[in-house]
């Protein structure tokens, strides 16, 4: 659907790709510069919410933005369908995967973190890194492979219904004509 004051443009297709390419490789440079950042200050200053508000929100404000555009006009599934013919493991197994291993990942600083801020001796450092390990895997890993789980299940949905809608439109027109 046109807008009144849009032109009959003629694009070519190998420009918009070589530009959208570029858009891509500019937003991967940007996050990247964001958690450089972010780990830059963190050694720097040591760990202090207010130092990180800025590149945390650029990145997750990027991120959901992506994760809507792409939901809405129905390229996830399409990226999801080329993933998993590609692939040998399915991208829902990935996501599972991801939501495990980050929880591990927390669960294990967390427990670190805690031997070595509130220990006072090896044994009660081993027994803290043990302790609030374990219960931030107990914690974490459920939640993050739900949280991950559900979010791909919905994007899915969302999707596939868009990718629908778009056939049903290209069939009433068709039919139109």
């Amino acid at each position: 659907m046109k807008s009144f004051f849009q032109r009959n443009k003629v694009k070519d297709e190998r420009i918009t790709n070589l530009q959208n390419k570029i858009y891509r490789e500019i937003f991967l440079i940007v996050a990247a510069i964001c958690v450089l950042s972010l780990i830059i200050k963190q050694l720097n200053h040591g760990y202090s919410e207010a130092n990180i508000w800025t590149e945390a929100v650029i990145l997750l404000v990027s991120s959901f933005y992506y994760m809507i555009r792409s939901t809405g006009l129905g390229i996830f599934s399409a990226e999801v369908e080329l993933h998993n013919q590609a692939s040998k493991r399915s991208m829902a197994f990935k996501n599972i995967v991801f939501g495990l291993l980050f929880g591990i990942g927390i669960g294990t600083f967390f427990g670190i973190r805690s031997a070595v801020l509130y220990a006072d001796s090896t044994l009660q450092s081993i027994y803290y890194f043990l302790l609030v390990s374990l219960v931030s895997f107990i914690i974490y890993i459920p939640f993050l492979i739900v949280v991950v789980g559900i979010t791909y299940l919905a994007a899915k949905k969302r999707s596939d219904r868009a990718v629908e809608k778009e056939l049903e439109d290209d069939q009433d027109q068709d039919e139109h004509k």
